[in-house]
């Protein structure tokens, strides 16, 4: 009996997530230019060519995968919250920032690659989650808006690298750097819940 629709839409759906899983893990484990296709296709048990029926190239499945990753962060941070929805938010990202580990490794590694960084640049710009950041805090902290929109980016991308690059026997523990900056926030903004 023939797939239906569905079923043929979920196979493609469960593939094309497969190869980002496959390469997102090779990709934080030995960094993007030293990952192949057929390394990818290898890991994730595949033929090469099936890789190109989902993306056009390695450039471009990378950039799904840090598309897919920042959306889940741009979901947990909206223009209209409040400010007590905003430190929650935090929380709920430390979490999925330990949850996806490889992800947060990866977005670091290439962030610190000058040619990469011009391409990641441009995508980001086209991700909601900078115009929705920008619009909170003027919203919140007007004329202190990049101030205090610079102090979070800078708390969450040294909570991401702690958080990514830590092992278990770190000096650092993540759940006591979490709560640190939790409480931080909520000092700073006078929240009690």
């Amino acid at each position: 009996m023939p797939r239906t629709k569905e079923q043929n839409e979920a196979i493609r759906t469960e593939k094309r997530q497969l190869i980002m899983d496959s390469a997102l893990q090779l990709f934080a484990e030995n960094g993007f230019t030293h990952t192949s296709i057929d390394k990818i296709a290898a890991h994730a048990k595949i033929s090469k060519g099936l890789i190109y029926n989902y993306f056009e190239s390695k450039d471009d499945l990378l950039c799904q995968i840090l598309i897919s990753g920042m959306q889940t962060i741009s979901d947990n941070f909206r223009p209209e919250m409040t400010m007590e929805d905003f430190v929650a938010g935090i929380e709920k990202i430390f979490d999925h920032i330990v949850e996806n580990r490889d992800f947060f490794k990866l977005y670091t590694i290439i962030t610190v690659q000058p040619k990469v960084t011009q391409n990641l640049s441009r995508l980001l710009s086209e991700n909601t989650f900078r115009d929705n950041a920008a619009i909170f805090f003027k919203k919140h902290f007007g004329e202190q808006a990049m101030q205090e929109l610079t102090l979070y980016s800078v708390i969450s991308k040294g909570y991401s690298i702690i958080a990514a690059f830590s092992d278990q026997q770190s000096v650092i523990s993540v759940e006591m750097l979490k709560k640190t900056v939790i409480d931080f926030m909520k000092e700073r903004y006078n929240i009690t819940f």
